[in-house]
């Protein structure tokens, strides 16, 4: 194992053969993805979130199962998940088909169609918090709705979020700690420009993850706190061994009448098919949906408490909220999402424990290689959905992930993907239920190898 300052790092880099080799190889197996970022900067102001640069993104022609293939014809084993939706893989069958009838009958109606109720039903029973459901178009619309609906629903304004959760991309979301700041006590500031500064300052409060500190200060609110909200499992360091601070959490809200949220637009019918409101055995007062609900569609949902809800309304005397989507409850939506969550649904008890089993033989093959090799790295995971960090320490929270490997982890991904596999630019990963045994053998071969050939160039 070695450690380097920044300049050194990037020497090494210059030198690095096999990180030149495979920048090389990709760069010549992909021309045609060349030519379109070049005639998409004369357009686009910002790609989607991508892959690793050589320097230009991948694109993808076809997805198929856990495969995606390129516009050269290059096939990778997908471990994108499409952010997360893509519990069943890409392209499942059982999706396609549906939506195929749907286009018969029509894709935006603009009113309400009967899939909308349908899936509402779905979402209420898998849900063990969900008393009513509303649907809108993104995980970003989601708990934005969901913060309107509490502070309307409380009377209080702030809102409370944890270091290292992600909330989407509205402005009351976009709230990062500040690195400087007293672990137990964070403050934050804002992640890009363009929000109005007292966002931050009258509305918000940043919570330490995973440390009960969080308790005291959401006591020392209570007065002005609507909602207390988090990710069950952090994007950036997914793990499955909170239980225990998320049920003090949600006693301490409870005892402080103050509403507690979980955001399971990741986890929700991918830990398990209840979420992870089903995996703790935990019923918050609101819950936000997305990604796995729409099988693979764009959706956001949020479901709760009926008095809490009944703010979308105005029903029985509660304080009404405006929300709207021209495309929220579409036709083409709601059927991916009944075909996909009804699938899971009767197929549960095969699906889920393969994801964790697989999940788990993953990380626990490439974490027992990078310890036989002192490899300073870790990939964390909760089930199906994983993140590497390199780092030598104990991750408790995402303020343990240090900057001092971020070139190192840079190229780990370049090698994945000249070893053919691919993960996004986000570095939140997943495994789907298309992805067989042989699939896992050939991620857990790619990462080894990838590793060594870290170790090759002096980064590890």
């Amino acid at each position: 194992m070695c450690t380097m300052d920044k300049e050194q790092a990037n020497k090494l880099i210059l030198a690095g053969e096999r990180s030149q080799a495979v920048r090389r190889k990709l760069v010549e197996r992909t021309p045609k993805s060349a030519a379109v970022r070049d005639q998409g900067e004369q357009a686009l102001a910002q790609e989607i979130v991508g892959t690793v640069k050589l320097p230009h993104p991948i694109y993808i022609d076809h997805a198929d199962g856990p495969y995606l293939t390129d516009i050269d014809g290059n096939e990778y084993i997908d471990l994108t998940g499409g952010f997360g939706p893509n519990v069943l893989g890409n392209k499942p069958e059982v999706v396609e088909s549906a939506l195929q009838e749907q286009i018969t009958k029509g894709w935006h109606f603009g009113i309400p169609s009967t899939p909308q109720q349908t899936l509402a039903d779905i979402v209420q029973a898998a849900g063990p918090c969900v008393d009513h459901v509303v649907f809108c178009n993104s995980g970003t619309e989601a708990t934005m709705f969901a913060i309107r609906a509490a502070r309307a629903f409380t009377g209080k304004q702030k809102v409370a979020l944890f270091d290292g959760s992600y909330h989407g991309v509205h402005d009351y979301a976009l709230i990062k700690v500040d690195e400087a700041s007293d672990r137990s006590n964070p403050t934050h500031t804002f992640l890009g420009a363009g929000i109005p500064k007292a966002i931050g300052d009258d509305l918000m409060l940043t919570l330490p993850y995973r440390d009960e500190s969080a308790y005291d200060i959401i006591r020392e609110h209570k007065d002005d706190l609507a909602l207390v909200m988090i990710e069950p499992v952090q994007s950036s360091n997914p793990r499955l061994d909170a239980g225990d601070f998320l049920r003090g959490l949600k006693s301490v809200c409870e005892e402080c009448d103050v509403l507690f949220m979980l955001d399971e637009v990741i986890t929700g019918f991918r830990i398990t098919y209840g979420g992870c409101q089903a995996h703790y055995d935990l019923k918050p007062d609101l819950a936000t949906y997305g990604k796995a609900v729409g099988g693979g569609l764009p959706i956001g949902a949020v479901g709760g408490r009926q008095d809490i809800m009944n703010t979308f309304s105005g029903k029985d005397g509660a304080p009404y909220i405006f929300t709207g989507g021209t495309f929220s409850g579409n036709p083409l939506t709601m059927t991916a999402g009944i075909a996909a969550t009804t699938y899971m649904r009767d197929n549960q008890d095969e699906i889920y424990p393969y994801l964790m089993e697989q999940g788990n033989r993953l990380a626990d093959e490439v974490n027992s290689f990078c310890e036989s090799r002192q490899i300073p790295a870790r990939l964390m995971n909760a089930g199906s959905m994983f993140h590497l960090v390199f780092t030598p320490g104990e991750i408790n929270s995402s303020r343990d992930l240090s900057s001092e490997w971020r070139i190192a982890e840079r190229e780990f991904y370049l090698h994945l993907l000249g070893h053919n596999v691919i993960v996004p630019g986000i570095h939140l990963a997943f495994l789907s239920h298309a992805h067989r045994p042989e699939h896992v053998d050939t991620v857990i071969d790619a990462f080894k190898a990838s590793f060594e050939d870290l170790q090759a160039d002096g980064l590890v």
